[in-house]
């Protein structure tokens, strides 16, 4: 079996046949190879030695942040990035990846190349995309006590979906979940004693622990006795976590979707009296920053979230200005 490619010598060899296999004139070439001299300077920055990882240590993710990475970098010096930089460096970037992909360099599996090819260009001629706006507590709190107001159902099915949305709740502000996550998991993932859930569908295909409050323990535990009174071993293991209680469902342990979700804080928000209806994602936003502002240790975010590249965490977890009022007065409270 060949050796996996260094990463610094996969950009060469994509610099040599520029010219040759793809007809890129002189100049585009040497674009090129700025690009790209910058896309190791990044990988750098973040620990990956492009001189001693290889391309098979590359995470689809690290690529995608790339351009938000140039952005941070020329706001840090009061710039903004030019679209015209952007396009050539995505044009740079897309053209390495396809040729990763080509030679069989890089053994994504094909779904994900094609959706980071996809990404990527998507990306050419405008700025990142901007963040969901991150609830106010007061929101969130609206919706628990929407949750908890619901009486006792009549019919089980409606009892099930009470207990199921305010579980929901709770471990969407408490563990920073991607909604996609959030409907893989299974019963056998959730360990009510440590407070956790076992991850095991992350982006890009890494596992990882999801840490629950003792609110969301409790919750999860009561809606779970009530669905599953009875279910013991294996078929208990492997039913999902949170599941469907429709009447399209009928009597079966159906996984609840990312759609499902999405309908259960509309019809919690309309019960709450709310105009705004939040997201899954803005409750990984609230998670971030509440996370954030706590601790200050922007690391554990990362880790927390699931985030292979720390200029993700920054782009969720943007110090508020309560952080940054605490921060300033750390660093200047002893000058007169």
């Amino acid at each position: 079996m060949e050796e996996p490619i260094r990463l610094r010598s996969a950009v060469l060899a994509f610099l040599e046949v520029l010219a040759v296999r793809y007809g890129r004139r002189p100049r585009t070439v040497r674009t090129y190879r700025t690009a790209l001299q910058r896309f190791l300077e990044y990988l750098s920055a973040l620990d990956l030695d492009p001189n001693a990882r290889t391309v098979s240590d590359l995470d689809p993710e690290i690529v995608r942040d790339f351009i938000t990475y140039l952005e941070d970098r020329y706001r840090r010096e009061g710039r903004t990035l030019p679209a015209a930089t952007r396009q050539t460096y995505l044009a740079a970037l897309v053209g390495w990846v396809n040729f990763l992909l080509d030679e069989g360099l890089w053994t994504l599996p094909a779904e994900a190349a094609r959706r980071l090819v996809r990404e990527l260009r998507a990306q050419r001629g405008r700025p990142s995309p901007p963040l969901p706006r991150l609830p106010r507590e007061e929101v969130l709190e609206a919706l628990l006590q929407a949750a908890r107001a619901r009486p006792p159902a009549r019919s089980r099915r409606q009892e099930l979906i009470r207990l199921r949305d305010l579980a929901l709740l709770l471990v969407l502000r408490s563990s920073g979940i991607r909604v996609g996550e959030l409907v893989m998991l299974r019963r056998g993932d959730f360990d009510p004693v440590q407070r956790v859930l076992w991850v095991h569908h992350g982006k890009g295909g890494k596992e990882r622990l999801a840490f629950l409050d003792a609110a969301a323990v409790r919750a999860l535990e009561a809606y779970l006795h009530a669905r599953d009174a009875g279910l013991r071993g294996k078929a208990a293991d492997h039913a999902p976590l949170f599941a469907r209680h429709d009447k399209g469902a009928g009597n079966r342990t159906l996984p609840l979707t990312p759609e499902g979700v999405r309908r259960a804080l509309t019809t919690l928000a309309r019960e709450a009296g709310l105009e705004e209806v939040l997201t899954p994602h803005q409750f990984r936003h609230y998670f971030a920053t509440r996370v954030l502002e706590a601790t200050g240790d922007l690391a554990a975010v990362q880790d927390l979230l699931g985030h292979a590249s720390p200029t993700t965490t920054r782009r969720y977890a943007r110090v508020s200005p309560k952080r940054l009022r605490a921060v300033h007065r750390q660093a200047f409270e002893e000058l007169g």
